[in-house]
């Protein structure tokens, strides 16, 4: 096993060397994930797959017979989490940022949950959960992953994002709908990456005998029909705690893999190089196939490759039409959520405050009116960041609207661009996990105006304010409705500075994107003729 480990690794290196060269960055993610599974070579990840509301969750927590993970009439699972074998019921979440703590298996909910954790706002990478009752699959990790089709597009790109990292795979479908495009998908993603590849059919209680036979018997055929491969298909209810359906399961899959777990690892290894090391020679296809084609072939592709509706001074108008028609309404949602909400209350809080403190300030006009101006700003500025503190949950949604358009737009570009790759030269490119990011925004800074317009007025202070307390008092109570406004409104302008300041980064980001996909298209296309020779070499070692 060492020999071929290492024979592996060797594999490895020589694809990476080649996709350095030739900047195949895709291939380079690929190549991180396999060498991560050849350090954890004791163990067989086996990744849960299928469409939201499949029963995948519920799965797991019925070969748990406790209720481990969330589940929901609607779509619940909205982050990675993997199951595994431990002496204690323990869980972990990992952060995007590699920062990892510790939490309670109470607490899965707050993480893992579309409800609790919308989009992923707290930037989970995946939730970890060590558990006694996997002792007799100690030798697997279970894999439960976001559905795919459901309302929430960022699910899917989650899961489609951890296509690299299956070992062995479980899809799920459910009975009640079996084999949609979803499916087919996930399955396709399933075999691309592992030998390993078991189909589930889910809720078969809802269906009687003759149902369930003629469901099986049509997976059976339609699946060998597209993959030319005989899958193994297996019935499977969690409303049923316990049966020969969950017992097939057990030893038709879990028993086996935990029991041949190295040879397993092997098996699944060599199959992701055989498909990194396809992936690599199509690439260097590409790239040979252009380098031969003439001066005039090579601009004829070049134009039906890139066409009008991908190239750059489409896509920045495209970006340019997008940005600008979120930047114009920033200010109208800002005016229209703050003033409804806050001006009135506001109004009632300040004034109620000031009738206090009045009360405790003595002197002339000039000292009262240095205490009111020192109150107001102190007060308006406390008043106006807990009016922004507030609305922070409002301007992110926001954010995440725009920045989902984005991620839609390039999510697009890139399929049309491998749409036109293939019809010219009839090869793609795999998707990448590239999504744009919102960075956490500043803060507003508040300020407030003088009491008066000019200290002239002060001179007021001759009078004795014995005379004229009251009337001040109203003077400084009107004030405070134009202080509330003008300071709602100077609120409003900065935090849609601020938020179009972010919508500006967010298009910046996607133009950039789009510009070095096209740049290393244009390079491929443009590359010289005399680095054929180079590229056939690669393409021998990798063969040899």
């Amino acid at each position: 096993m060492k020999l071929k480990k290492m024979y592996a690794a060797e594999k490895l290196d020589r694809i990476t060397e080649i996709a350095r060269e030739n900047q195949f960055d895709t291939i380079l993610s690929q190549v991180a994930s396999l060498r991560t599974m050849l350090e954890e070579n004791d163990y067989v990840e086996v990744v849960v797959l299928g469409q939201f509301k499949a029963g995948k969750s519920s799965l797991i927590n019925s070969f748990l017979k406790k209720p481990v993970l969330p589940v929901g009439v609607l779509p619940v699972t909205a982050v990675i989490t993997r199951l595994f074998y431990g002496n204690e019921k323990k869980a972990w979440v990992e952060k995007l940022n590699g920062k990892r703590a510790a939490i309670s298996v109470g607490q899965l909910g707050e993480y893992i949950t579309e409800k609790n954790n919308p989009e992923n706002k707290k930037q989970v990478f995946r939730i970890d959960i060590s558990l006694p009752e996997l002792k007799a699959f100690e030798k697997l990790r279970f894999i439960d992953t976001p559905g795919l089709g459901s309302v929430f597009a960022h699910n899917t790109e989650v899961t489609k994002n951890w296509y690299k990292n299956i070992g062995a795979a479980i899809v799920v479908v459910s009975a009640t709908q079996p084999l949609s495009e979803n499916d087919i998908e996930l399955i396709r993603a399933a075999v691309e990456q592992s030998p390993e590849v078991y189909l589930i059919v889910s809720k078969t209680d809802l269906m009687n005998d003759g149902e369930l036979k003629d469901i099986l018997t049509f997976i059976k055929e339609r699946t060998k029909e597209v993959f030319n491969k005989e899958f193994r298909v297996f019935p499977y209810s969690s409303m049923v705690s316990d049966g020969d359906h969950k017992k097939q399961i057990i030893k038709g899959i879990f028993k086996k893999l935990s029991e041949q777990a190295p040879e397993t690892n092997r098996r699944i290894v060599d199959h992701k190089l055989r498909y990194l090391t396809k992936l690599t020679r199509s690439y260097l296809e590409i790239r040979l196939n252009l380098q031969n084609k003439k001066e005039e072939e090579r601009k004829e592709l070049k134009d039906k490759i890139i066409d009008q509706q991908l190239k750059l001074g489409y896509v920045k108008k495209e970006l340019a039409y997008i940005t600008e028609n979120y930047k114009t309404t920033t200010r109208t949602k800002l005016e229209d959520e703050l003033t409804a909400k806050y001006h009135q209350g506001l109004n009632k809080k300040l004034s109620g405050q000031l009738a206090v403190n009045y009360e405790e300030w003595k002197g002339n006009l000039s000292k009262v009116t240095g205490e009111y101006e020192a109150w107001i700003r102190e007060a308006m500025a406390t008043a106006m960041k807990n009016v922004e503190n507030s609305e922070r949950d409002f301007m992110q949604g926001y954010l995440d609207e725009v920045r989902e358009h984005f991620n839609n737009y390039l999510s697009g570009f890139r399929e049309r661009l491998n749409q036109n790759l293939q019809k010219a030269i009839g090869v793609s490119i795999p998707e990448d996990d590239f999504e744009i990011e919102v960075k956490t925004m500043e803060k507003a800074n508040i300020s407030v105006s003088w009491a008066f317009e000019s200290h002239i007025d002060l001179l007021w202070f001759l009078i004795p304010m014995s005379l004229f307390r009251e009337t001040f008092r109203k003077y400084f109570l009107k004030q405070i409705p134009f202080e509330v406004e003008k300071n709602l409104r100077r609120l409003v302008s900065l935090l849609t500075n601020n938020l179009n300041n972010q919508i500006d980064e967010l298009h910046q980001q996607s133009l950039n994107y789009i510009t070095s996909e096209l740049d290393k298209i244009r390079d491929v296309l443009d590359a010289p003729v005399s680095g054929s020779d180079d590229v056939r070499e690669q393409m021998k070692l990798l063969k040899s």
